[in-house]
């Protein structure tokens, strides 16, 4: 159901003129769409609305639409948490059902709590669809927080990797002055006293029940994806973010996934990418997470990124950002 919730609710905050002209849109108002086909229908359509408009704030608008009330089985779950710290462990567990195209890093350190979203599933996503989900996840982030605990929430800060839009005003309502655009990584922070903040609708009663009848109360088996649409390569690379640095080994990850070397190698093939593929997709998302929203040291993150040496990290940086480690570091938010 989490699959096909939320590219229905996208249909309320389309544009009219849209709604009128693109058949991708009317396929869904009658629901010729067959099982597996909603997710591919959602993405075109975001692809028409930025074709007609490159400055659309459609991410932002979709994302403070998704209020937790008006979705699905999952978000009685979210209602029922005890508190906002809980809903966002939920949001981190539960993001490969959408199948979404981010990957989410969370992180509470020295009271500041953040969130960080970055790209690690494929070689290339358009600039739209980066800011479409980027806007959606953090709009949806701030107005849940909102919404929920009944505060005037505004995040500490907010970093996004595309320009500054035309609408920076709605950013600035929305997240506060203190926003940087063109940045290694897209990322809010705010003060972790809002992850202790209850909940109004908490019932751990209901709550258990709905995390059983969610499938969010027990560990998914190796193998196993809760959305069709979730390729091999997304759930290999899921695995090699939990378990790295081992899991840059083809042998080790294949354990993990449960599966053979050669049947991993196949499985991989098929969809046109390789186990180096793959690795070098993880590390250069990883690495943005390492050295900024860690703020771990150049040594570290090459040791946990499994490179034998910093001068071996130092060249795979190279080519990947374009920049020395250093350099990279010295236009960090926080230098």
């Amino acid at each position: 159901m989490i699959d096909e919730i939320y590219p229905r609710l996208f249909l309320e905050v389309i544009p009219e003129d849209i709604k009128k002209r693109c058949p991708d849109f009317q396929l869904l108002m009658k629901g010729k769409e067959t099982e597996g086909e909603i997710s591919p229908i959602f993405g075109k359509l975001i692809n028409t609305i930025y074709k007609q408009n490159p400055n659309s704030d459609i991410g932002l608008q979709y994302g403070k639409y998704l209020w937790p009330q008006t979705l699905c089985d999952y978000t009685r779950v979210m209602m029922t948490s005890n508190d906002v710290g809980s809903v966002l462990n939920l949001t981190e567990r539960t993001h490969p059902a959408h199948g979404a195209s981010y990957y989410p890093f969370m992180l509470n350190k020295d009271k500041v709590f953040s969130l960080a979203l970055t790209f690690p599933y494929k070689s290339y996503v358009s600039p739209m669809q980066r800011r479409f989900c980027i806007e959606s996840v953090f709009s949806f982030t701030a107005n849940g927080i909102k919404s929920t605990t009944e505060l005037d929430f505004k995040p500490l800060f907010a970093s996004f990797d595309f320009p500054e839009p035309r609408y920076v005003n709605e950013y600035r309502a929305m997240f506060g002055d203190n926003l940087r655009f063109n940045a290694p990584l897209n990322m809010i922070e705010f003060d972790d006293r809002y992850l202790l903040k209850r909940l109004s609708t908490r019932n751990p009663t209901l709550h258990q029940l709905y995390l059983k009848k969610s499938r969010l109360g027990h560990q998914e088996k190796p193998n196993e994806t809760n959305n069709v649409n979730n390729s091999f390569e997304q759930t290999a690379i899921a695995y090699m973010i939990k378990h790295c640095p081992e899991s840059f080994s083809c042998q080790n990850l294949a354990q993990h996934m449960n599966i053979s070397v050669r049947g991993l190698q196949q499985k991989l093939k098929q969809q046109g990418v390789t186990f180096s593929d793959i690795c070098n997709l993880t590390r250069r998302e990883l690495t943005k997470i390492y050295l900024i929203q860690e703020r771990q040291t150049i040594d570290w993150t090459t040791d946990k990124l499994g490179f034998e040496s910093r001068s071996g990290f130092s060249r795979f940086f190279k080519k990947e950002f374009h920049s020395t480690p250093s350099d990279f570091l010295a236009s960090a938010y926080y230098s």
